[in-house]
């Protein structure tokens, strides 16, 4: 005996009481309930329908999203603020170099103020701030996406850490209350894990496991399901409203006699 039950976030969030749910952390109840009967029962992740890379390492939340700056001649500091988002090294740099611009913009051999830099050969991160300027990177957590000591930097800066551009969301976690799963190095409600490396932000993608991996199903009489995202330290993982849908297998387990 075996069949397949769709949890679906945008579902969820349209039946009665569904206003608590989130594209992240969503319970399905079934009005009429799944009763399995005797015998022990299994599930896994059939597949992974559909979800979107769709939550954010810049964020107030996180209080990395700002850093100050100012011509040494200044006696006052400049805030800028980045709008919550995703951001690759690319896109940090295209902000901060649109909204603090050139040294002289009416040449045009003008230079930025700040050039921000992915250097391969050694995996960090070059900030070259002009001469004449400052960047303060001391406040907050932003200087820990770049690999940089809290500090003010002036001049051709290298950071000294590993950058952590993802803030360290390198795997993804999909939990179901459904299974208990019995082993020591993750959580026993563990239903599937992926890596992100070759994801693309703001991409819907989806997930078909290459095999079925087996969890002991925790109870018979099926009334609701809770579904919840997090990251690889199992922390809740936003998705600012992007929806999940799952397929979920369930088996009954088969026992053969000598």
């Amino acid at each position: 005996m075996s069949f397949d039950i769709l949890l679906d976030s945008s579902l969820a969030k349209l039946e009665r009481g569904g206003e608590r749910n989130v594209s992240h952390d969503f319970t399905v109840k079934f009005y009429h309930p799944i009763e399995l009967g005797e015998g022990n029962y299994k599930a896994a992740l059939n597949r992974l329908i559909t979800m979107s890379y769709s939550w954010n390492n810049i964020d107030s939340l996180y209080d990395n999203n700002k850093i100050r700056w100012r011509k040494k001649t200044d006696s006052v500091w400049k805030t800028l603020t980045f709008p919550n988002g995703m951001y690759d090294y690319k896109r940090i740099n295209d902000y901060i170099q649109q909204h603090t611009g050139k040294v002289d913009p009416t040449k045009k051999d003008s230079v930025y103020i700040f050039t921000i830099h992915f250097e391969f050969a050694t995996y960090r991160i070059l900030i070259f701030t002009h001469n004449d300027y400052e960047l303060d990177i001391s406040q907050g957590n932003f200087n820990e996406l770049l690999g940089f000591d809290k500090k003010i930097l002036s001049g051709p800066n290298i950071g000294t850490k590993i950058p952590n551009i993802t803030r360290g969301v390198d795997w993804v976690y999909l939990h179901c209350d459904l299974i208990s799963r019995q082993t020591n190095n993750v959580p026993n409600d563990l239903l599937y894990s992926f890596s992100t490396a070759n994801l693309h932000v703001s991409y819907p993608f989806e997930k078909e496991p290459r095999r079925l991996e087996w969890q002991p199903v925790n109870k018979s009489h099926i009334n609701e399901i809770r579904v919840w995202v997090t990251d690889g330290r199992n922390k809740i993982l936003n998705l600012n409203g992007t929806d999940i849908a799952i397929s979920l297998l369930i088996e009954k387990e088969k026992f053969f006699c000598r």
